[in-house]
């Protein structure tokens, strides 16, 4: 494609400078021994075998947002035991054990820069009840989008989701519907909407908005679907192709547009930005 074949070397890999977070002591793709400042400057990117460490919404948003930009909204919206769900925890003890640990939901939005050109941001946390969508991070979502929207500023999602809150029963899946009415309302107004898929994006959150995107950009090596490859097999008792919803086989079927290295993933949005601009 013609919009990453042109020179993105002058745009900084990360918005500023990221957090540690904890890492194994060998490389799980090629076993080399990690050397966590290496990885730190290089995007959590091996340098040997290019394998791709997972990453929460706090660094996300320090890799992508320009440094002393981010302006984060609605974080005192919070989630709450709407069904009394008690198994195998108490979601209430759940929700509260991760906000003790700085997890703030599934879904952190605000506003920043990237490159000196404005965005709403949105990441989501796998590390949050698996990045699961729920009232708290539909409502956020929602938000968000409409604002883009109504003000004409692109929108940026990273997702890293195992699809729909249990805990919130049929409330949860009801936030399918109303994303997937804001993404229509970014679309509507012409706004700009990049969706990155990182590993892994599955259920709702693939088929309400992360795939929805004017351009879908996927991590190498990233597990992309509905559902997991094992209750697809169980229903159709078919055998399933080499490589099944990894991003490589996406791209090949024509359900992402690239598969791009996070090294790459700044720059690459900057020059989208400034074709908009």
């Amino acid at each position: 494609m013609a919009i990453i074949e042109r020179p993105r070397e002058k745009v900084a890999i990360q918005g500023g400078e990221l957090p540690e977070i904890l890492l194994p002591t060998n490389c799980p793709g090629c076993g080399i021994g990690v050397d966590v400042s290496e990885l730190r400057a290089h995007n959590y990117v091996c340098t040997n075998c290019g394998h791709h460490f997972r990453l929460g919404a706090d660094v996300w948003i320090p890799l992508i947002a320009d440094d002393g930009t981010w302006q984060e909204r609605w974080e005192d919206v919070r989630s709450h035991d709407l069904l009394k769900w008690t198994v195998p925890k108490r979601y209430q003890e759940v929700v509260e054990e991760l906000l003790a640990e700085g997890l703030n939901e599934s879904v952190r939005t605000g506003t920043c820069t990237l490159d000196g050109h404005p965005i709403w941001l949105a990441a989501f946390d796998f590390g949050f009840v698996g990045g699961t969508l729920s009232i708290v991070a539909g409502e956020r979502l929602a938000r968000g989008m409409e604002q883009a929207a109504s003000a004409g500023i692109p929108y940026v999602l990273v997702s890293a989701s195992g699809g729909a809150r249990m805990q919130e029963g049929v409330l949860a899946l009801m936030q399918l519907a109303k994303v997937n009415a804001a993404v229509g309302r970014l679309h509507a107004a012409g706004v700009p909407y990049f969706s990155v898929l990182t590993d892994p994006t599955f259920g709702g959150t693939a088929a309400s908005l992360a795939l929805l995107g004017d351009i879908n950009i996927a991590e190498p090596g990233a597990a992309i679907g509905f559902t997991g490859p094992r209750v697809i097999k169980q229903a159709t008792y078919a055998d399933l192709p080499p490589g099944f919803q990894s991003a490589e086989f996406q791209l090949a079927h024509g359900q992402v547009d690239m598969v791009l290295p996070r090294t790459e993933l700044r720059p690459l949005l900057a020059h989208l930005l400034e074709l908009h601009a």
